[in-house]
This record gives structure tokens, sequence and C-alpha cells, in this order.
């Protein structure tokens, strides 16, 4: 799920009193050991410096790394020590930490998520696994107090879920909705079409329709859900 991950990553780094290194989907080894350029200089990486100085090293959407190159990471986090291009053997400053995340387990691709790869138990053994659910306090901030739109929301997610159909309604799917609503500039129809329908055909949004009919009336009154079933 997007739960401002990046966000929570830099608020444990400030924590622990360590510097925030960040690289995204690795797919190349030279984005975590660097290279020797043409001119013989080495061209260091966040990791390398995480890893050399001490700090939080965060790599993220780690299911889109490809995982031969994550056997790098596996054995700088079990041993300690490294070979950087140039530099040779390095051992970990004391301060060396890894957070890995992802939007699935590791268990390959799924309907929400079709580009992920499946990891090896090797590299999915070296983390703890913390599920980060969505927050209510940031949806909260996101809708500044809407909490209409912030029910709907919740609805939609059991809704979709007991229905059995992949439909995201993310921090940027709620947020995509908030400004467009405030900004008054078109339809909800539309609104909804582009920010959390994305391509549904017409059967499932009908089948979503009958599971909001199940709901309490106090959530199927609400103006967005009204909205939706009006579609």
């Amino acid at each position: 799920m997007a739960s401002k991950k990046n966000v929570i990553c830099k608020q444990v780094a400030e924590a622990l009193g360590l510097n925030f290194y960040f690289s995204n989907a690795v797919t190349q080894e030279y984005k975590l050991t660097g290279f020797v350029d043409a001119n013989g200089n080495y061209q260091d990486t966040q990791f390398f410096h995480a890893f050399t100085e001490g700090g939080l090293f965060f790599l993220d959407e780690m299911d889109a790394s490809i995982p031969e190159v994550l056997v790098i990471l596996n054995a700088a986090i079990a041993n300690r020590y490294f070979d950087f291009p140039k530099h040779g053997r390095i051992e970990a400053n004391k301060d060396f930490r890894v957070i890995a995340a992802g939007n699935t387990i590791g268990t390959g691709a799924n309907a929400d998520y079709t580009g992920r790869y499946c990891l090896d138990r090797a590299s999915l053994d070296r983390f703890a696994l913390i599920n980060v659910d969505y927050s209510p306090k940031i949806e909260m901030t996101i809708v500044q107090q809407d909490t209409e739109l912030l029910k709907f929301c919740h609805a939609f997610r059991q809704v979709t879920k007991n229905a059995g159909i992949q439909c995201l309604f993310s921090y940027r799917s709620l947020d995509r909705i908030y400004k467009l609503v405030k900004q008054g500039s078109m339809s909800m129809n539309e609104i909804y079409d582009i920010s959390l329908l994305k391509g549904l055909d017409k059967d499932d949004i009908n089948v979503i329709k009958a599971e909001f009919g199940r709901m309490d009336p106090k959530i199927r009154d609400s103006k967005y859900v009204q909205y939706f079933l009006k579609m």
C-alpha cells in the first residue's frame, strides 16, 4: 500500500539520530556497489555512504528490485563487511542500519502490483516483516476534516474487499479526489473515473453499488456514496 514510506523511514532515522540514505528499486548491481568510471574515479552510492559512514539506508520498492542483485545486500547485512570497487573490503560502520519496503510480501506479482518479483527466502529472512497500513490521522490530514469523504474511502475499501474486486483506494486517490472536489471544475463521475475506478468495467461497478446497498444507512446516505450510486 502507498503509505508515505519515505516519511516514516526519515522519522525513524531522526529518532535514531542517524543520517538518512535512500535508493529506489535496484535493477543494476552498481546502484549498490558504485563503480569506477573511465577516469579511474570511484562513483559512490547512497548505500556506500550509509555502510561506511553510518546511517539508515532505505531501499524502497524492494519487490521491484532484481532478486539476484539483492544477494549483494544480503551479504552486506549478514557479514557486516562488503567488497566495494576500488576500495576493496570495508567493515560496516557500527551505525549502519537497513530498512526495505515493498507493496507485496515478496511472493511476486499480484493484481494490484503486476511488476513485482518473487524474492528468495534468504532476502526475506534478513528482515523483520512489519505491515504498515493506512493511518487514519494521515487520511484526516489529507481530507482536511472532510469526514464524509473519509467514511466513503473506508466504506469503499470494505465493499471492494467483500466483493473480491481489486481496486486500490490509496492516499494518492484520496488526495486527488479531495483536491478535485475542492477545485469544483469536474463532475463527481469524472472525479471518480480518473481518481479511483480507473478502468473498472460496468459489472464491477454495479457489484460495488450493490455492496454499498447492504451497508449501514448512515454510511450509505453520505453524499459521496450517493454520488457514487448515481453514476
